[in-house]
């Protein structure tokens, strides 16, 4: 279907048009929105900080009054002096026009004035030994006519403790109503979801009590609410507790009615503005487009037909000196080359698709992942190797900025990561290696690669973009570290062995004559106790030369299939008495039918010491759970050993597995030592994750099969 150039124009310019008008209209409503607002979210931030600051300034001054009435001469001398009455009518006084509801006085002696009640009463005698009588005091006390604050002192004359008096003032709806006057603002005050006084009436009222009503236990600091058919923005302002421990909140109501009306306002001026501006755009724009660029545009589109049907040759008559007309001689020009490099843009275009290809093969030849970035920082190109060893952690690399290149890796890999991108950019020089992690996943570990950084130039030179080249190093690092444990294990064992064989004949002689010496000492001697201590500790340093030993010499292994239930039974068995004792909840989860390739007396001792780690990391109680499974994307069968205790602190963590490092005041720190020896003779490995507060996890992993 043919339609005008002069209606697409036109339609064109009309969205264009329209498209500016409507989005400077959105933008300019919605500055001033964000504007009015801003003001009126301040304005709901003075407020609560007013409220705040007015709390505190009444409890400061019914605390202050109550001190000042306290230390009045005549109150102090007729108390002493047993003039009640006269005690009485100075009482009442002080509270005379002061705002105070009431004041109470009561006498060591146990004489009890009160203002309110206009009564001279005597009941039990106070104990002014009790060092809680000197003490001051606010109270708040939730009435359903108001809030009732409280402030005792004590009184004292010359140090001498007399009586203790109590002054009050009752916050009602009169009271907040002269409050919101002040802050020109509705204010409410409530005792957890029960309103006690407020300045609202009316409907507005009754919706503030039931919106408080049904968020009684918490409510967030800034909402909006209708009252009385009006939005309220409502700020919340926790300032205290009551007697029974009751929280006490001010909510203060703002009005939202006239804010909207002023934008509303605004935007009906914007949108009169905005159309007219549109109609007076359009009549230009047709008058434009009839007169001045249509027939002239028509005449180049017939000559554009005529060079793509191949006539190269032919040419525009345009004279005009404007814009068209040098659009017409360009044209012209444009024909005039087409015709005469046509044969060497197709040898060019050739020659780019051979250079193309090549350097294709060469890339996706390569072993070692190749990615190139823009200065931007988004991923321009990868080859075979980067998209096959990356794409389970990103998906598509394509188009990838730094920040999402980073999210895979550890916290500590991102900083390497950054480090060398920085040193790059600082030296404009090609970087040392670095070892980058990428996280695969709960329970599968990291893949580790080895990546450098060099600048991409173009044909002066200059760089127009990055590389960088990432190496998968993971078998090699596991082998490293694998190789530097057990050396060092090594050598800690021979020392161990040698200390413990010089160190068992001895205790061996100690403790044949400790026990001679408790055979000779009869149970009455006081030496006796000694003695026993001699003879236990001996043991004790006798079971830590065995655990030595067992860690040092090389030990058999005999490997067979057996089901997990079958080794995690009589473990569950030992450790129930000590799970009951300390309140620990013991958990497993694991397929019934899953078995393993191990020797089944060594891994009992690798749960043995886990879960008896656990129980006693807890002080007051917890919960230990055991998991088991395959993973069918790996060649391990993986069992954890979890507990919600304090956790490992960080710095304590790189040192677990080391033999003798212990955080017990009695421990031997053998007992990871030997599981981590365990599991490195079944050919697995074992690693911890944890968080302070929050618990530890020990997970294991071992082979399906064993390869002898």
């Amino acid at each position: 279907m043919f339609i005008s150039l002069r209606i697409k124009i036109l339609v064109l310019l009309f969205l264009l048009i329209g498209g500016l008008a409507y989005v400077f209209n959105e933008s300019a409503t919605r500055l001033i929105v964000e504007k009015t607002e801003e003001t009126f979210q301040e304005r709901l931030f003075v407020l609560v900080d007013s409220i705040r600051t007015y709390w505190e300034a009444e409890r400061n001054l019914s605390l202050r009054t109550a001190v000042l009435y306290g230390e009045s001469e005549r109150v102090v001398n007729y108390a002493i002096y047993g003039l009640y009455n006269l005690l009485l009518r100075e009482m009442q006084r002080l509270v005379a026009g002061s705002g105070f509801t009431d004041l109470e006085i009561v006498l060591k002696n146990g004489v009890t004035l009160s203002v309110e009640t206009q009564t001279i009463t005597r009941e039990a005698p106070l104990d002014d030994s009790d060092p809680r009588l000197s003490l001051s005091t606010l109270t708040l006390v939730g009435y359903d006519h108001g809030l009732d604050l409280g402030a005792t002192v004590p009184i004292h004359k010359m140090g001498e403790f007399i009586g203790r008096l109590t002054l009050r003032r009752l916050l009602d709806d009169t009271r907040l109503k002269r409050m919101s006057r002040n802050l020109q603002a509705d204010v409410t005050l409530a005792v957890r979801g029960h309103v006690v006084a407020s300045s609202l009436t009316g409907e507005a009222r009754r919706d503030m009590v039931v919106e408080i009503y049904k968020h009684s236990e918490h409510h967030p600091r800034f909402f909006s609410l209708p009252l009385a058919g009006k939005v309220h923005s409502i700020g919340v302002v926790e300032v205290g507790e009551t007697q029974d421990q009751r929280p006490i909140r001010v909510y203060c109501a703002l009005s939202q009615e006239k804010m909207r009306s002023l934008v509303e306002q605004a935007r009906r001026q914007n949108l009169q503005l905005t159309l007219v501006a549109l109609v007076i755009s359009m009549i230009l724009a047709a008058v434009f487009s009839e007169r001045v660029l249509i027939a002239r545009i028509r005449a180049i589109r017939d000559g554009a037909l005529r060079i793509s049907q191949g006539d190269l040759g032919f040419s525009l008559t345009e004279r005009q000196q404007d814009e068209v007309g040098d659009l017409a001689r360009s044209f012209n020009e444009m024909a005039a080359n087409l015709q005469a490099n046509r044969d060497k843009l197709e040898h060019y275009i050739q020659t780019l698709e051979q250079l193309k290809n090549y350097i294709q093969n060469i890339l996706g030849s390569l072993e070692t992942c190749v990615i190139t970035w823009t200065r931007t920082g988004r991923i321009e190109t990868v080859n075979a190797a980067a998209d096959r060893e990356l794409r389970e952690f990103y998906g598509s690399l394509l188009g990838l900025s730094f920040r999402r290149f980073l999210r895979p890796m550890n916290r500590a890999s991102r900083q390497v990561f950054l480090a060398a991108l920085r040193r790059l950019i600082r030296d404009e020089e090609r970087g040392l290696p670095f070892d980058l992690e990428f996280d695969l996943g709960p329970n599968r570990g990291f893949k580790v690669m080895q990546g450098t950084f060099s600048y991409l130039r173009d044909a002066a030179g200059q760089p127009h973009g990055m590389v960088l080249t990432l190496d998968d190093i993971t078998q090699r690092r596991i082998i490293e570290q694998q190789l530097y444990h057990a050396d060092k294990l090594s050598s800690i064992g021979q020392l161990a062995a040698s200390v413990a064989h010089e160190i068992k004949n001895p205790l061996a002689s100690i403790k044949t004559l400790g026990q001679l010496l408790r055979e000779e000492t009869p149970a009455s001697d006081s030496r006796r106790e000694y003695i026993d201590v001699i003879v236990s500790e001996v043991d004790r340093l006798n079971g830590v030369v065995e655990q030595l030993l067992k860690y040092a010499r090389p030990e058999g292994s005999s490997f067979r299939r057996v089901r997990l239930a079958e080794l995690l039974d009589p473990v569950i068995a030992l450790v129930h008495h000590e799970c009951e004792r300390h309140r620990v909840t013991l958990d497993t989860d694991y397929p019934p039918d899953l078995e393993l390739i191990v020797d089944g007396e060594k891994i009992k001792q690798v749960f043995l010491n886990l879960i008896f780690n656990a129980i006693q990391a807890f002080t007051a109680g917890g919960r230990v759970k055991i998991r088991g499974a395959v993973d069918p994307s790996s060649p391990w069968t993986i069992l954890q050993v979890e507990d919600d205790g304090p956790g490992i602190p960080p710095e304590h963590l790189p040192r677990i597995f080391e033999p003798f490092f212990t955080t017990k005041q009695r421990g031997t720190g053998l007992g990871l030592a030997i599981v981590k020896k365990i599991i490195d003779l079944h050919g697995g490995k074992i690693e911890v994750k944890s968080r302070l507060h929050e618990g530890t996890t020990f997970t294991i992993y071992l082979p399906f099969e064993r390869k002898d």
